[in-house]
């Protein structure tokens, strides 16, 4: 087996046997969308990505140190302000 190179290097390992496979198979023997199933998002806790700014992340990193809270605590408790503010339920967490 050789050392994948390039774009392969950074795919998912598998990936390029399956794309071999996929090419031999007959026409109309690829899996459905609704047979595939996701891995992602399927769990009781769910993960999420917040993009920011790296200034603005350096000012929610250094409020979060100083109450001495994770960041993931500050984003629960602002989400949960929000929904309150829309006279929703809080986030249970």
């Amino acid at each position: 087996m050789n050392k994948p190179t390039g774009l392969a290097a950074f795919t998912r390992k598998g990936a390029a046997s399956s794309q071999q496979t996929a090419t031999d198979q007959e026409p109309g023997a690829e899996q459905s969308a609704e047979t595939r199933q996701r891995g992602r998002g399927k769990g009781d806790v769910v993960a999420l990505t917040v993009r920011l700014p790296r200034a603005e992340w350096e000012r929610v990193h250094q409020l979060a140190v100083s109450e001495g809270v994770s960041i993931q605590s500050l984003a629960v408790d602002g989400l949960s302000k929000v929904f309150a503010e829309k006279g929703l339920p809080t986030l249970s967490v």
